[in-house]
């Protein structure tokens, strides 16, 4: 595996995210993923899935701006930069949001094993 293909996997994740394409989440996401939101709530695949499925996370749209891959044998760390809008269980958010993900190689096929996301401020981000 090497950059572009986790550029690819994240370029999917990202779209899938976009239009809430449960199908290719549950591809995309280990079933015993741990994610922490930024506002410190633990979620797990099926948190994640039933919210997009629901209707409880819907985005508007997301920008990456800036993405750092490091790849260790079977593992990738991704941190990237997110611009994003969306309706959260009801409520509106636009803001710039830092993204630290964790890919696996599960015999073959790459999936998120492990996400954080903060909020970043906006006076402290600089653009591509």
């Amino acid at each position: 595996m090497d950059t572009q293909q986790i550029q690819s996997l994240e370029n999917r994740l990202i779209e899938a995210m976009k239009t809430s394409n449960v199908k290719e989440l549950d591809a995309l996401i280990a079933n015993d993923l741990i994610f922490t939101s930024h506002t410190g709530q633990l979620f797990t695949k099926q948190d994640d899935l039933d919210s997009h499925g629901s209707g409880n996370i819907e985005i508007f749209s997301i920008e990456p701006h800036e993405q750092k891959i490091r790849i260790e044998g079977n593992v990738a760390i991704v941190s990237v930069l997110l611009e994003i809008s969306g309706s959260f269980f009801g409520n509106t958010e636009v803001g710039f949001y830092r993204f630290t993900r964790v890919w696996k190689d599960h015999d073959g096929k790459w999936q998120v094993i492990a996400a954080h996301s903060t909020q970043a401020v906006r006076e402290q981000v600089q653009l591509d």
